[in-house]
């Protein structure tokens, strides 16, 4: 291919300090293949001595697909035998080939690093089972005081900022970090005794070995060429590891773009980029700022948001792309409304399904999105995160709200009997369904009655009359409470929280709190109802949902994920959704400027996904956290020129909306619904209301327009005081206690 003038400058730049600055789809990595190419074939340099690290397998296997097509070889199929061939793989592939070279080489006393050849190396559950023994069985703690995941992310955190578990006596400041400085030296002796390391170990220990001098020399002189692609993503070991092998002949050429920073929940340092220079005084800077992807009016638009941060290398991110459409912003009056207008927009456009990407802040935010996708028959996919209803939370309240309903369900029975474990183990479960089978019993009868099971342990038969008593328990409120009030009860009465946040990260933990939180607010729009009537139509709505889903294998998918997990990704056509203050930005960054600047970043890297057409989101009311709340526009929406956005026609939607109401076969008219249809605007501004909200019911009467967060806008038919009979459909009514429905007069 054809280079720019900067790429051309940043691929004949070969000695001495290089920082190539490579804004979204500048072509970074065409860029670097061609810089190998050159080294290779112009200036005769051993393939052998260059050495290329990437972040993710993915981009490490592209760069060697590329590299071997301009050198007309085969690619390498592993990082030990790779013939004449540059080293081109992640961080972690590399630091290991060199540990396992270095170790086969010289003596474990030479290297003094607790490790031998023929290591193992542990993975999270390894980590995590060896940790759970040393505060039980060692410093004879509590698991539920001291979580092992939380001892893991400490440690874990430390190794990251090269602080060794001798060393972190220092850090004691709570009595968290003094049970972390007594596990986080056992757990080096457990991993010393079983000659093994953990992923963080790989780094750490490459960087302890190449202190050692001789064998630094060694891999100075092996890969006298360094390339770094997102530097900006290296944390604390990456950075001395690749400050040691480059400190001899100076020849270290990084990659990165401060702008798409947006891991130092991993501990990545943005510093690093930003402080080359002062690191390689004598430094060349390329800036490769022209985007090949996406349209003028998307880099105008990205340009504007990410000026605002202070911190950062300055830039200009341009195109000679068309101009395209302008940005559109919808401004939906709920969440319902916008996600049923980004799933309408997909439906009517010409475009194929896949050429869509929905872009959200955390994964419980794309429950709404989905289901609306779902009302419309359009197949899609969740990258990198489950469905919202095949979350194992998820499933597992909804196991036990469907025994509750149907205590003949034996597949919900056996998910929930054990969970949260109660140590009713599978030999249990097994006594139980031969008796079942044999004697012809309920669950329920023999659970009841689990005393006269003799095939059961004492132990066992304790827990499972323990489970029955809380179920029982259940069952009675199922009878008063309605189906948000009964998920609140049944996560208070089981410890659900305690059970699916123990031994979580923070990340993770707020991710299934937000799932669990996502999930009664579905719930909640069902109260007014009876609570079994409440139970009943939530179930078999949660079924009708999830059934339109099952098994839909349509290669043309519309895409959904997180912004953090679309960074190397393109697409036609972007959705970024839930654009509000507390939101996106978060709640957490709005009094912390530099979380903010994350913030600002990650939505530089959400827009800049788009390639032809980028749509931003907001809703001024959702139903969030089991209420209605409203959340001013997200800050970044003021950051950007007016001139640069086009409000989404509403009208557009309404259309299409009541084209679909008024397609429906076989319906009544009369003047009443008609007069009720002709003087309804769906998107006038609604107050906001409580979730339980104590509505006056003297301001209702028959024939009042009212709408429902779950089932829209519709009509008292009948009103008897408190309960009033409201048609949301020509052919379904619903009773419902209208003091504390969430409902409101049109």
């Amino acid at each position: 291919m054809n280079l720019n003038p900067k790429q051309e400058e940043a691929k004949n730049k070969i000695e001495w300090p290089l920082l190539i600055i490579a804004w979204a789809w500048s072509w970074k990595t065409a860029t670097l293949t061609a810089r190998v190419e050159y080294m290779i074939r112009e200036r005769n340099i051993n393939p052998t001595n260059i050495l290329m690290v990437t972040f993710t397998n993915k981009a490490a296997s592209e760069m060697r697909e590329r590299v071997a097509k301009v050198l007309w070889v085969n690619p390498p199929r592993s990082v030990y035998v790779q013939w004449n061939f540059p080293t081109v793989w992640t961080f972690h592939s590399i630091w290991i080939f060199i540990l396992k070279d270095i170790l086969s080489k010289y003596l474990p006393e030479e290297l003094n690093i607790g490790l031998k050849k023929d290591f193992v190396i542990y993975d999270e559950s390894d980590k995590l089972s060896v940790l759970k023994s040393i505060l039980k069985n060692t410093l004879h703690l509590e698991e539920k005081e001291f979580p092992a995941r939380q001892i893991a992310f400490f440690i874990s955190n430390a190794k990251n900022n090269l602080i060794t578990s001798k060393w972190y006596e220092k850090e004691i400041d709570s009595s968290i970090k003094e049970v972390v400085y007594k596990a986080y030296i056992e757990y080096e002796k457990n991993l010393a005794m079983n000659n093994a390391l953990d992923f963080d170990d790989i780094l750490v220990k490459t960087l302890a070995i190449l202190r050692i001098p001789k064998i630094l020399d060694e891999y100075q002189e092996k890969y006298k060429y360094l390339m770094i692609d997102e530097y900006q993503d290296t944390n604390a070991p990456q950075y001395e590891i690749v400050k040691l092998l480059a400190e001899k002949y100076r020849n270290l050429a990084v990659v990165g773009d401060d702008s798409q920073s947006i891991y130092s929940w991993r501990w990545a340092d943005m510093r690093n980029i930003i402080n080359f220079r002062k690191d390689y005084s004598d430094a060349l800077i390329v800036k490769l700022e022209q985007n090949y992807r996406s349209t003028k009016k998307i880099i105008a638009w990205a340009n504007a948001v990410i000026k605002n941060n202070t911190s950062g290398i300055k830039k200009e991110l341009w195109t000679e792309n068309n101009e395209w459409e302008h940005i559109s912003y919808i401004e939906a009056h709920d969440d319902k409304i916008e996600a049923s207008i980004i799933s309408n927009i997909i439906k009517e456009s010409e475009w194929d399904y896949i050429d869509n990407l929905i872009l959200y802040r955390t994964n419980a935010q794309s429950r709404k999105i989905e289901e609306a996708l779902m009302i419309s028959n359009i197949p899609y996919r969740v990258i990198w995160g489950q469905k919202f209803y095949d979350r194992k939370e998820i499933k597992d309240l909804l196991g036990y709200l469907r025994v509750i309903h149907n205590q003949n369900d034996v597949v919900s029975m056996k998910r929930i009997i054990n969970t949260p474990t109660r140590k009713i183990w599978a030999k249990s479960i097994e006594t139980l369904d031969n008796y079942k089978e044999q004697f012809w019993l309920t669950y329920p009868q023999i659970i009841e009655n689990i005393d006269e099971v003799e095939e059961i342990k004492p132990a066992a038969k304790k827990a499972i009359a323990l489970f029955n008593e809380i179920f029982t328990e259940l069952v009675k409120n199922s009878e008063k409470l309605v189906v948000s009030e009964l998920i609140r009860e049944i996560i208070k009465a089981i410890k659900y929280e305690e059970y699916i946040t123990d031994w979580l990260s923070k990340e993770e933990k707020d991710a299934k709190l937000e799932n669990i939180d996502e999930l009664v607010n579905v719930a909640t729009e069902y109260n007014g109802m009876e609570p079994r009537e409440s139970l009943a139509i939530f179930l078999e709505e949660v079924a009708l949902i999830t059934d339109m889903d099952k098994n839909d294998e349509r290669p043309d998918y519309v895409t959904l994920m997180t912004i953090h997990t679309s960074k190397w990704l393109e697409q036609k056509r972007v959705f970024v959704t839930w654009l509000e203050d507390g939101i996106f930005p978060s709640f957490r960054s709005m009094n912390d400027s530099h979380a903010l600047e994350e913030e600002r970043r990650l939505m530089y890297v959400a827009m800049t996904r788009a390639r032809e057409e980028l749509y931003i989101s907001r809703a001024k009311e959702r139903f969030h956290f089991w209420d209605y709340v409203r959340n001013p526009e997200s800050r970044f929406m003021k950051e950007i020129p007016k001139e640069h956005i086009e409000d989404y026609d509403m009208w557009e939607f309404t259309k299409s909306w009541n084209s679909s109401i008024f397609s429906w076969n076989n319906l009544t008219w009369n003047s009443e619904w008609f007069s009720f249809w002709n003087n309804t605007w769906w998107f006038s501004n609604p107050p906001k209301i409580k979730v339980l909200a104590n509505n006056d019911v003297s301001q209702f009467a028959r024939w009042d327009r009212v709408s429902h967060p779950k089932f829209g806008w519709w009509i008292i038919t009948s009103l008897n005081w408190e309960l009033a009979e409201i048609a949301f459909s020509w052919k379904w009514t619903k009773k419902m206690n209208i003091r504390i429905a969430p409902v409101r007069k049109a």
